[in-house]
Formats: C-alpha cells, structure tokens, sequence
C-alpha cells in the first residue's frame, strides 16, 4: 500500500484582539493596540495537530512598540477594553521616540529637535 503524505512544523501569528483608544507610554499619542499571539504547531495535510511554544504580545500602531504579556493576563485582557502597561514588559524600543528624552521624531529626522541627541 502506498501512502503519500504532507506534513510539516510553521510558525503562526494571529490577532486576539484589538484595543481601541489606548494611551501609548512611549510617545502619549492616542492609537489602536493589538493583542497578538505567536506559536508554532505540527500539521498533517494543512490540519494543524498540536502548538507550542506559545508567546503572547501587544503591539501599539502608533510607534510600533511591542510589549511582551504573560499568561496569565492574557485571559484578563480578552475581556477587558484597558490595558495596564505596569503588568506588560517591553520587548521592542520603538524607532521614532527618542532614547535620551523620550519625544516623538519624525523619522526623517536625524536629531532629536527637543534634547539634541542623534538618533
């Protein structure tokens, strides 16, 4: 008997839920927020069979910043419209905030037009 099949390991990301007027702590602009959820899983004829490696994170659309969530409040925030950024560890700095002062650039800008520093 022959038997062909298609099988495989992928990476995965998808969108849990998206945030409406959040206050970003890195720039103070008013933007959307997303709950997201990265993990990879083992599938057979495209039917995915288990995941692992489960991370959860919170991407902000005004700066691009990225906060790594735990668990453990992933559940909380699935059923709450507020974040609170103090349970949340950043994982990315954002490009166009400034690491000296903290104000928004432009990102045609070289320098800093608040404090001076080079980007």
């Amino acid at each position: 008997m022959f038997f062909f099949g298609i099988f495989g390991i992928q990476q995965k990301e998808r969108t849990i839920k998206e945030f409406d007027n959040i206050i970003c702590p890195d720039c103070g602009r008013l933007t959307r927020a997303e709950l997201m959820e990265s993990y990879t899983y083992f599938h057979f004829f495209f039917i995915p069979l288990f995941k692992w490696n489960r991370q959860y994170y919170l991407r902000l659309r005004c700066c691009g910043s990225i906060y790594m969530v735990e668990a453990d409040y992933v559940d909380e925030l699935r059923h709450s419209e507020d974040v609170d950024f103090d349970r949340l560890r950043k994982m990315q700095m954002p490009s166009n905030v400034c690491p000296n002062c903290g104000a928004y650039i432009h990102p045609n800008f070289a320098y800093c037009p608040y404090c001076g520093q080079k980007r």
